[in-house]
């Protein structure tokens, strides 16, 4: 072998990027060039500027509910109606213990034991059904709800007296007054 090297010639290419818009920068490349703004897609493109005549919304501050509470003039009625057909016999007691405090219930449950009537109208032969002639609601405050009515069985007539007060969200009744 020779000690003869032979040397290979290198000779520089001419740059095949397309030219840039812009001027070009000492020492920027063509990727840096090309690239002036935000990439954006033609009509795709996003509007990120806020309007000047935009409120800005108020901040908003929970507050609780208050309890929604069925109507006591209709509450009172349907009450008037279960508590004059246990009295006579026609309804289980048993129906008015989440309407009723424990006192009310006791007085009502005393009631229908004293007056013997643990069977109901119709299995004791009884035809008559007790009928609610009229009923008045009075609201002294926002959860009391005073309730006066006549109730007719037959040929008799009866006033019933109630005191409502809102417990745990819903009516119940804590005084009740027969007459």
């Amino acid at each position: 072998m020779s000690a003869h090297a032979t040397l290979a010639t290198v000779h520089s290419l001419p740059e095949t990027d397309p030219p840039s818009a812009g001027p070009a920068v000492a020492g920027t490349t063509h990727a840096d060039s090309v690239r002036t703004g935000p990439m954006t897609q033609g009509a795709l493109a996003l509007r990120y500027e806020v309007e000047l005549d935009v409120v800005p919304a108020p901040s908003l501050r929970l507050v609780p509910a208050g309890p929604r509470l069925p109507d006591p003039q209709a509450w009172a009625s349907k009450l008037v109606q279960a508590v004059a057909e246990v009295l006579a016999g026609d309804r289980p007691i048993s129906q008015l213990v989440r309407f009723t405090d424990s006192i009310v219930f006791g007085e009502l449950n005393r009631r229908v034991r004293l007056l013997g009537l643990t069977t109901t109208a119709t299995a004791r032969g009884s035809k008559e059904r007790s009928s609610i002639r009229s009923v008045h609601v009075s609201t002294p405050a926002t959860e009391v709800a005073e309730v006066a009515a006549h109730v007719r069985y037959g040929e008799r007539s009866r006033a019933i007296a109630l005191r409502l007060e809102v417990h745990r969200g819903r009516w119940i009744c804590t005084a009740l007054q027969l007459g």
